[in-house]
C-alpha cells in the first residue's frame, strides 16, 4: 500500500508540475470538483453541529421554565430572551448554511413553526409559579420538535450523499478528460485515480449501507449488525454490549461488564462526556432518542473507534439505563480524510509554488488562483477570488494595461513573459515581474489566459540598500578597506576615498597588495599580535596601530576588523575600518607624561618614585645590594610662597629640582613628592659615611642664593633616610621611616640629616591612639557630613552634592579627613567610614527629595579598599534600596590611581557598578596614570579635574594645556568634566571658554551642613547663566 501511495503522489506531483506549465485548466477543473465536495462536506458538519446546538439551546430553555417552576419563582425572561436570540442566530446561521435548497428551508420553517407551538404551550403550561405539569399536548410539541430536527439531519445525509457522488462523478469526467489530453504515459494516473475514486465510492457506500442497516435493525441488540451497549445511567457501569461491541472494540463481554463508560474512552473525549452528561441527565432525557453526534473511543488495542452514537432511555434489569447505538463511521471517516488529504495535498503544491499564480476566462474573470496570489489580492481564501475581475481588486486602477495585456495573449496566442511592472498589495506599492501564457482546454482552444508573477519589491530593496550603503561607505571620513584570504595574505580588494587621503596611497598602488605593507618594518607592535590571533578565531577585533602614510610619516589609527562569512558561512573577507587617532595618541602620550613626572619640577612624581624605587629593591634583592631612601624638606618654603606668592615659589622649586639633580647620578631617581618634599632613591650606597658625605653636598647646593626676578633667597633643607634591608624591604616602609627621619631632623633644628632609628616608631603610638579614637567615633556616630554643591556652568543650577565626612571629636572638635583618613585606610576602618558616608549621603539625599526639593545626585568617594571589594556591587544595591534612593541620583568617584592599580579588574567592577544605573566620575584626573586604551573601556560619565591644575590657571601655561587636553579628551570619549577647586571669576572664565560642563569650589559655596542645603535646591541659580 505505501507503495501505491508513492508511486500516487510522484504522478500527482507530474500531472500538477503539467497542468501549471500548459495545461492547468484540466487541473482546475478537478480541483473545482474536490474543492465542492470539501465545502459540502463542511456544509454538513456545520449543519449537524448547528443542529445539535439548536437542540441543547431548547432543553436549557425548557430547563429554565423547570428550575423556576420548581422553586416557585418567576420565570426569568431576561435568560429565556437570551436563549431565544441565541436559537434564532443559530437559525439564521443554518438558513444561510442551506441557502438555495428549498426543502431543507422549508424543513427549517416546519421547525421554527414546531418551536414556536411548543414555546406557546409551554408559557401556558407554566403560569406563575406554578409547576410545568406533565402535558400531552407538551409532549406532543417535543415529539415533534425532535422529528422536525431529524428531519432535517436525515435530509441533509441525503443532500451530502448526492453532492459526493456529483463530486465522484466529475472527478471520473475529469480524469477521462485528462487521458484524452496527455501522453499515453499517463494512462497510469488516471487507473490510479479510477482506483482511488472506485475505492472512496465503495467505503461511502459501505458507511451508507451500514447507516440503513441502523435503521432496519435498531430494535435488536444481540444480533443487532450496529455495536450496542447499555450503561447504568448513575453509575455510568456497563451492563450489556451485542456482539458487535465485542468485535469492534476486542474487550470481552465480562471485561466490558467489568468497565465503566470512562474506561474506554480517549483522555481527550472523558471532559467532553462529562459536560454531556451534565447537560443530559437521567431525568432530562426525553421519551424518544438523542442524537449525540460523533464521538470516540479506544479499542483494546488502543487504536480508535469512531461512531455516531445515539442514546436511548429505558429499564433494564430495574435499573434507569440508557442504550447506546454507535454506528461505525470509522472507515468513512477514513475514505473522506484520504479524499480530503488527496484535495490537500494538490491545493498545498500550487499554494506552495513561490510564484503567485491565477487563471482567467475569455472575460477576464478569475477562474481560480493559489492561495499567495488571493493574499495578494486581499482575501483569505483563493475560492473567494473566484467570479471576481481585475475591476474589483486592489490594483484596478491599472485595469485597462492589464486587459490589454489580457487581450493581446488570447488574440495572438503568444505569451509575455518575465516583464517588470507594479502592483498595491496592502495599499503599497510592490514590483513585480510577471508571465501571462494563453490556457487551453484539452481540444488546444484557448479558454483565458494563465498567469504567475514573483513579488521582487524585497529585491529592488535590497539593491537600493546597497547602492545607499556603497554610498555611505564612500562618504565615510573613516578610512574602509575590503580584503580577501589568498594564499596566507589579506589581499585588498576595495578602499574608499578616505583611505587614500589618510595613508596617501592611490587606490591603484594598494588594490592586490597584502594589507600589511601600511606597517613596513614595524611589524612586532602589540595591536598585531591580538588583531592575528582574532583574524585566525574569525573574529571581530579592534587594536591601536603604528602605521605609515606614502611619505613614511607615522600616523597612529584604531583599526576595527569585522569578518564577512558567505552563503555557506565560510569566512573568504575583511572589512577593515580605519580611525586616524593620531591627535588622541599625543594626547595620551601627553597625559601620561602627565601622570609620572611633576609638571612644574618635571621630575618623577609619586607614581613614578615608587615604581622606580620597587625595581631598585628588586635588583638590590637578586644582587645582594644596598639602597637608600632620602626624604627632603625644604626649610622656610613656606615664608617665600606666602610672602611673594606661588610664582615665585614655583620658580624656587624649579632651581631647587634643578641642583638635586646635578647632586646624583645616572643611575639614581630624584622625584617631586608633593609641595615642598623630594625624595631620593640611591643605588647602591658605599656606607653610611658616604651617606653623610653626599646629604651635605646636598645641603650645600641647596643653601647657595637663589636669584629670582633680581630677588636673592636663601633656603636650606632637612633630610632624613633609611637604609635597604635593615630599616625595611619594601617600598612603602622605606618611605614612611624616611619620612619619620626627616621630621626627626627638623624637630632636631631644621637643615640637618638624619638616619632612621627604631626609636623614631614611637610616633607611632599616637597613631595607636588615633586609631582607637576612630573606632570609638564609629561607635559612638561622631562623623558628620558636608556638601559641597555642583554646578551645571550653562544653567547656573545646582545638579549635584559631593558628600564630605568630617569628624566632630569630643576632644578636638571638628578634624578633617586629611588628618584622619590615612590612619583609617592602614588601619581598615576606611571601608567600615566609607560605607556609614554611602548609607548616610543617600538617606539624606531620599529625604530631601521627600520634602519636596529638586533632585540632585549626591557623589560619594571610593576609597581603594572599598572599590576592591568583591561585594562592592552588592553593597551599593543594598544601600540603594534600604535609602529608597534612585540609582541616577548617586555618583562614585574613583580615583585613577585606585582604578588602574589593576585595569582589568576594575573594568569589570565598573561595568557591575554602571550597570545598578549609579554615575562614575574619575576623581583628580591628570595626576595618576590612565591609558586611553583603558579610558576608552571604563563605563565612566565624567571626569574630576584635580584642584591643583585649576590652582594653576593663570599662573602655569603648563596646566592650562592640561586642562584643556582633559576636557578635549573627555568630550571625545562622551564624557562630562566637572572642575574642582574653583576659586577665582578668572578660572571660570578659562573653563568656560574651553568647553568645562561642570564646576565646584569656593567661588560658589563652600562644603556646608545638610540643614543649608534646602536653601540652596530651592533657589533659581547659584550664579546667573548669563555671566558665563
Amino acid at each position: 500500500m505505501s507503495s501505491f501511495f508513492s508511486k500516487r503522489l510522484l504522478i500527482t506531483l507530474a500531472v500538477v508540475c503539467a497542468a501549471v506549465g500548459a495545461n492547468g485548466f484540466i487541473a482546475y477543473t478537478q480541483i473545482l470538483g474536490q474543492s465542492e465536495a470539501d465545502t459540502w462536506m463542511a456544509r454538513s458538519l456545520q449543519m449537524k453541529e448547528d443542529l445539535e446546538a439548536y437542540l441543547h439551546g431548547l432543553y436549557d430553555e425548557r430547563a429554565l421554565y423547570e428550575a423556576a417552576a420548581k422553586h416557585h419563582k418567576d420565570v426569568p425572561q431576561a435568560q429565556v430572551e437570551r436563549s431565544a436570540t441565541d436559537l434564532r442566530r443559530i437559525a439564521e446561521r443554518m438558513r444561510r448554511t442551506v441557502a438555495g435548497d428549498r426543502a431543507q428551508l422549508a424543513a427549517l420553517d416546519n421547525l421554527d413553526d414546531k418551536v414556536t407551538r411548543w414555546r406557546a404551550d409551554l408559557e401556558l403550561a407554566t403560569p406563575g409559579h406554578g409547576t410545568v405539569p406533565d402535558d400531552p399536548e407538551l409532549a406532543d410539541d417535543r415529539r415533534d420538535v425532535s422529528d422536525a430536527l431529524a428531519a432535517l439531519r436525515v435530509h441533509e445525509d441525503h443532500a451530502l450523499a448526492d453532492r459526493l457522488a456529483q463530486s465522484a462523478h466529475r472527478t471520473r469526467a475529469a480524469t477521462i478528460t485528462l487521458l484524452f489530453a496527455t501522453l499515453s504515459g499517463i494512462g497510469l494516473l488516471v487507473y490510479a485515480f479510477a482506483i482511488r475514486d472506485r475505492a472512496a465510492r465503495e467505503r461511502m457506500r459501505a458507511a451508507q449501507v451500514a447507516r440503513q442497516s441502523d435503521a432496519r435493525f435498531r430494535q435488536l441488540f444481540d444480533a443487532h449488525p450496529v455495536t450496542m451497549w447499555i450503561y447504568d445511567a448513575s453509575t455510568l457501569e456497563i451492563l450489556a454490549v451485542n456482539s458487535m461491541a465485542v468485535k469492534q472494540l476486542g474487550y470481552s463481554e465480562s471485561e466490558f461488564r467489568a468497565m465503566t463508560l470512562l474506561d474506554f474512552r480517549p483522555d481527550s473525549e472523558k471532559q467532553r462526556l462529562a459536560r454531556f452528561l451534565s447537560r443530559h441527565a437521567p431525568n432530562q432525557l426525553d421519551d424518544g432518542r438523542t442524537r449525540a453526534g460523533i464521538w470516540h473511543y479506544l479499542r483494546r488495542d488502543g487504536s480508535i473507534f469512531s461512531a455516531d452514537i445515539t442514546f436511548y432511555p429505558l429499564t433494564f434489569d430495574g435499573r434507569f439505563s440508557t442504550a447506546v447505538l454507535a454506528e461505525d463511521l470509522t472507515s468513512q471517516l477514513s475514505a473522506e480524510a484520504a479524499l480530503t488529504q488527496s484535495n490537500q495535498m494538490l491545493e498545498s503544491i500550487i499554494d506552495n509554488i513561490p510564484q503567485r499564480i491565477y487563471w482567467k476566462d475569455l472575460d477576464s474573470r478569475f477562474l481560480g488562483s493559489n492561495s499567495a496570489f488571493a493574499r495578494d489580492a486581499g482575501f483569505a481564501y483563493p475560492e473567494q477570488v473566484v467570479g471576481r475581475a481585475d475591476a474589483e481588486l486592489p490594483w484596478a486602477h491599472d485595469i485597462d494595461r492589464q486587459r490589454k495585456r489580457d487581450l493581446d495573449v488570447l488574440t495572438t496566442g503568444v505569451p509575455q513573459l518575465n516583464y517588470e511592472d507594479e502592483i498595491v498589495v496592502d495599499g503599497q506599492r510592490h514590483a513585480i515581474v510577471a508571465n501571462v501564457l494563453p490556457l487551453k482546454d484539452a481540444n488546444g482552444q484557448t479558454v483565458g489566459v494563465l498567469g504567475s508573477y514573483t513579488d521582487v519589491t524585497d529585491r529592488k530593496r535590497t539593491d537600493q540598500a546597497l547602492r545607499i550603503q556603497s554610498r555611505a561607505v564612500d562618504a565615510s571620513v573613516n578610512a574602509i578597506l575590503i580584503t580577501m584570504h589568498v594564499d596566507g595574505q589579506n589581499v585588498i580588494e576595495y578602499v574608499n576615498p578616505a583611505f587614500r587621503r589618510i595613508t596617501g596611497y592611490e587606490t591603484h598602488e594598494v588594490i592586490g597588495k597584502d594589507c600589511r605593507f601600511l606597517q613596513r618594518d614595524d611589524n612586532q607592535q602589540e595591536g598585531l599580535v591580538a588583531l592575528r590571533s582574532a583574524m585566525r578565531a574569525n573574529r571581530e577585533v579592534s587594536a591601536v596601530l603604528r602605521n605609515y602614510r606614502k611619505d613614511g610619516a607615522l600616523f597612529w589609527n584604531q583599526l576595527y576588523i569585522a569578518p564577512v562569512p558567505d552563503a555557506d558561512g565560510t569566512i573568504t573577507h575583511h572589512v577593515g575600518v580605519i580611525n586616524d587617532v593620531t591627535e588622541l595618541i599625543r594626547y595620551q602620550e601627553q597625559l601620561e607624561y602627565q601622570a609620572n613626572y611633576d609638571a612644574l619640577t618635571h621630575l618623577p612624581n609619586r607614581n613614578l618614585l615608587r615604581d622606580r624605587l620597587s625595581q631598585a629593591l628588586s635588583r638590590a634583592q637578586r644582587g645582594s645590594g644596598r639602597v637608600a631612601v632620602v626624604f627632603l624638606d625644604l626649610d622656610g618654603f613656606k615664608n617665600v610662597n606666602d610672602s611673594l606668592g606661588h610664582s615665585f615659589g614655583d620658580k624656587l622649586l624649579t632651581v631647587v629640582a634643578g641642583r638635586l639633580g646635578a647632586c646624583v647620578r645616572a643611575s639614581d631617581t630624584v622625584a617631586r613628592h608633593g609641595g615642598d618634599e623630594f625624595v631620593v632613591v640611591l643605588t647602591d650606597p658605599e656606607d653610611e659615611r658616604a651617606l653623610n658625605n653626599w646629604a651635605e653636598r646636598v645641603r650645600h647646593a641647596i643653601g647657595e642664593p637663589v636669584w629670582i626676578d633680581e630677588h636673592e633667597f636663601y633656603v636650606g633643607c632637612s633630610l632624613g633616610a633609611s637604609l635597604f634591608p635593615q630599616d625595611g624591604e619594601d617600598a612603602e616602609t622605606l618611605l614612611k621611616k624616611a619620612d619619620l627621619a626627616m621630621y626627626r631632623a627638623k624637630d632636631l633644628g631644621r637643615n640637618r640629616f638624619q638616619f632612621y632609628q627604631p626609636e623614631m616608631n614611637e610616633s607611632v603610638g599616637t597613631r595607636l591612639n588615633l586609631e582607637r579614637r576612630l573606632r570609638r567615633a564609629l561607635r559612638d556616630n561622631e562623623f558628620v557630613l558636608q556638601y559641597q554643591p555642583q554646578i551645571d556652568i550653562a544653567t547656573g543650577r545646582i545638579v549635584g552634592l559631593e558628600a564630605l565626612v568630617r569628624w566632630q571629636d569630643p576632644e578636638a572638635g571638628l578634624v578633617m579627613p586629611s588628618e584622619f583618613i590615612p590612619i583609617a585606610e592602614e588601619s581598615g576602618l576606611i571601608e567600615a567610614i566609607g560605607e556609614w558616608v554611602l548609607r548616610e549621603a543617600c538617606r539624606q539625599n531620599q529625604a530631601w527629595q521627600d520634602a519636596g526639593l529638586p533632585p540632585a545626585r549626591v557623589s560619594v568617594n571610593l576609597s581603594a579598599r572599598q572599590f576592591h571589594r568583591a561585594d562592592i556591587r552588592q553593597i551599593v544595591l543594598s544601600v540603594l534600596e534600604q535609602t529608597r534612593l534612585a540609582p541616577e541620583y548617586l555618583e562614585i568617584e574613583l580615583t585613577e590611581s585606585v582604578i588602574m592599580t589593576n585595569a582589568e579588574e576594575a573594568a569589570e567592577m565598573l561595568n557591575q557598578l554602571h550597570d545598578i544605573g549609579i554615575h562614575l566620575t574619575i576623581d583628580d584626573f591628570g595626576t595618576g596614570y590612565s591609558s586611553l586604551s583603558y579610558l576608552k573601556r571604563f563605563p565612566v560619565d565624567r571626569l574630576k579635574i584635580d584642584r591643583s591644575f585649576v590652582s594653576d590657571i593663570g599662573v602655569s601655561h603648563d596646566d592650562e594645556t592640561i586642562i584643556t587636553a582633559i576636557i578635549t579628551l573627555a568630550h571625545a570619549l562622551n564624557l562630562q568634566v566637572i572642575a574642582e577647586g574653583v576659586e577665582t571669576t578668572s578660572q571660570l572664565d578659562f573653563l568656560v571658554a574651553h568647553g568645562c560642563n561642570e564646576i565646584q569650589g569656593y567661588l560658589y559655596s563652600q562644603p556646608v551642613d545638610h540643614g543649608l542645603i534646602p536653601e540652596l535646591l530651592s533657589s533659581d541659580g547659584i550664579f546667573e547663566a548669563a555671566t558665563v
